[in-house]
Order: structure tokens, then sequence, then C-alpha cells
């Protein structure tokens, strides 16, 4: 595992709303986090709920499983582990909750373009840090994000899986970690492979962030989704 980043880690990630750190992990500690994923993920029951509304407007299609951390120890420690880092980019900060992403084979399982806060809440006060424990590539899909997009307000109505000006797509390496600012525009291309594809993601808040509306909501280009309330919101 790497220490807490250097100046020229955090000046870019502060200005460009996300960074790429290649083997974060080592081999033997990734394969570990890989099995701890998989135990999960088989377990269908665990999966998080959205109305089937939710997935039809906002074009959603994958399988998302809520705080696997709280059952799983070798999760836990490893996001606890992040926590150094997280205070050195936001400074005190607050663990938030923990996410596995499931993008099936054989469905196509994608994720749209989206916001994980609503656009209220000041850049720099929410991190996705997002862990992958097995190689992409073009065919399993990779992260699309639109650098500096986190200071650009709140995302565009449009197509959810639309190119957007100014995208790049990062193919990430097994134990490699990539950091998200929360406002930053950001999506994952269709899983187009015969191998499922997971990630594992934790993220960290600003102290200024904790209890605040802005917590529960998600921008699309589609509109605005409360996870609280489970919901639908206008487009504003």
């Amino acid at each position: 595992m790497k220490m807490p980043l250097g100046n020229e880690a955090y000046n870019f990630i502060r200005e460009q709303g996300y960074l790429h750190i290649p083997r974060y992990m080592d081999s033997d500690t990734t394969l570990e986090i890989y099995e701890a994923i998989r135990e999960v993920v088989f377990q269908e029951s665990l999966r998080a709920y959205n109305t089937p509304e939710f997935y039809k407007l906002h074009q959603a299609i994958n399988f998302t499983f809520d705080n696997p951390h709280l059952n799983n120890e070798i999760l836990r420690k490893f996001s606890e582990s992040l926590s150094k880092v997280s205070n050195q980019i936001i400074g005190p900060s607050d663990f938030h909750m923990t996410l596995i992403q499931h993008n099936k084979s054989g469905l196509n399982h994608s994720i749209p373009w989206h916001q994980d806060i609503d656009s209220s809440a000041e850049p720099g006060n929410f991190y996705n840090f997002l862990f992958y424990p097995h190689d992409s590539n073009e065919s399993i899909g990779g992260l699309r994000v639109v650098p500096k997009s986190h200071t650009a307000g709140p995302l565009s109505q449009g197509g959810s899986h639309d190119y957007l000006e100014g995208e790049i797509t990062i193919f990430p390496k097994a134990g490699d970690l990539i950091i998200v600012d929360g406002l930053t525009f950001h999506a994952v291309s269709p899983n187009l492979s015969e191998q499922d594809r997971v990630s594992f993601c934790t993220r960290y808040i600003s102290k200024e962030l904790i209890g605040t509306k802005a917590l529960d909501i998600g921008r699309y280009r589609t509109g605005s989704y409360d996870y609280a309330e489970k919901k639908d919101l206008d487009f504003a």
C-alpha cells in the first residue's frame, strides 16, 4: 500500500477532480479483497434496492451492494486504512459508507453519468475511493470521467450514456485505486465481456457534510434522485 499523497498528486486531484493511483495494493492483498468482494456479490439477497422506475429512467443497469464492510473484516480494514489519504485531501474527515458495484457479464451492465451528491455541496468535501481487484479493458468496461467537472455545477440534461465533451476513459488494473470527487461527472462503460466486473468503493466526507440533505441526492442526466426517500426529483 502506498503512503498518503505527495504534493503533486494532492494538487492534481484538487484541480482535476480525480486521481488514478496504479498498484495501490500488492497482488496478494488485492486477491484477498477480490475474494471478499466475490463472497458478497454471490448473495443476491444483499443487493441494494431502488425502484424499477429509477433503473428505467436513469438507465442505471448494474447491481449495487451497500455497506458490505459491515459483515466482512477484510473490506472493513481496507476501508479504514483509506482514512489517512482522506484526511490529507479533505482535512478532518469522516467515513461515510462503502459500496460494491457489480456489472454482471452477459447483461451489458453499465452505470450512467452522474454526480454522487447534490451540487449544492462544495467541491472537495466528498470522495469516492474506488478499488479495482482485477484488470479492466474496453470489453469489460472502464471508468469514464470529465476532468475538472467537479467545479462545473450540476450535470446537464441529456442522454444517460452519451459522450460528454472532454471525457476520458480509465482502464484500471488489479490493485489500482481511483479517487473521484463526488461532484465529478463520472460513469462506467458497458461490460460486453464474459467476465463479471466489480469494484469496491469507500466514501469519505468532510465534517461539514455530515447530516446534510446533499448526501441523499444523486444527480443524473435525466434528473435527480433522493436515495433516502427512494423518489425522483424534478430536473432543476
